[in-house]
């Protein structure tokens, strides 16, 4: 099992911390949920970890860790795939869908099938010779997770990539990073309803740092379960009965 942990991240911007103390490990085969509000500091985290914060001045501290060894940014980031929430944005409008998969492969080093790649996330077989502006949203997220499995990375980092799509878009979604065989998932979102069923830690971020975490919504009980009881108020008896709720 692989690992990659993060110890007192913190991330400043002058004398304010955008990011404060933040702690936590993610194992090969799990996903970790980073919940919060917008502006709560999960999207500084994730670029802190891979010493990507825009602060001018800025200063970012703390240690990131592979299998209990420290690890550089740059190794950090050879090891870890991407989803962010355009899609569109993230892939080249200047290659074709499987040209980007295959590039992705090629730059770090691994060989992959196409096709099956882009076969196996759902997409037809003339995926591959699509460019990214001729793809719905939901076809380009899917595009966009073939690029970074195609880099064989151990973890993948989603940032908010449900938070573009249909309702019914995101559940297909969350069930193909549900069914990520061997990969470490990271998912950064403001929305509980994804979590059920998919999450083996949930952690909740509020002001730069992580205010509350368990195993489950259920097993919140600090400043995480007044957004778990206000989700379930929105969404309703399904959601309530799914997060395990009395």
């Amino acid at each position: 099992m692989s690992t990659l942990a993060v110890h007192g991240l913190t991330v400043a911007h002058g004398e304010r911390r955008l990011v404060d103390g933040v702690s936590f490990s993610l194992d090969a085969g799990r996903v970790v949920a980073l919940v919060g509000a917008s502006g709560s500091g999960k999207s500084m985290t994730l670029r802190g970890l891979l010493d990507l914060a825009p602060t001018r001045p800025g200063r970012v501290a703390g240690t990131v860790t592979l299998d209990g060894r420290p690890a550089s940014a740059a190794e950090v980031r050879r090891h870890c795939g991407l989803l962010l929430q355009d899609a569109r944005a993230a892939l080249d409008p200047l290659r074709t869908v499987g040209d980007q998969v295959r590039l992705a492969a090629l730059h770090a080093g691994a060989t992959v099938d196409a096709p099956a790649l882009l076969r196996r996330l759902g997409l037809g077989a003339a995926a591959g010779d699509a460019w990214p502006h001729e793809l719905s949203g939901g076809m380009a997220q899917r595009a966009a997770l073939a690029v970074a499995l195609a880099r064989r990375s151990t973890f993948l980092l989603c940032d908010e990539p449900t938070s573009a799509l249909v309702a019914h878009l995101q559940v297909e979604l969350v069930q193909l990073l549900r069914e990520l065989d061997g990969v470490g998932v990271l998912l950064l979102t403001h929305d509980l309803r994804l979590l059920p069923g998919l999450a083996d830690e949930v952690l909740v971020m509020e002001a730069g740092a992580i205010v509350d975490r368990g195993p489950s919504l259920a097993a919140l009980r600090g400043p995480g379960r007044a957004l778990v009881e206000a989700t379930a108020r929105i969404a309703g008896p399904a959601f309530a009965a799914a997060a395990g709720l009395g």
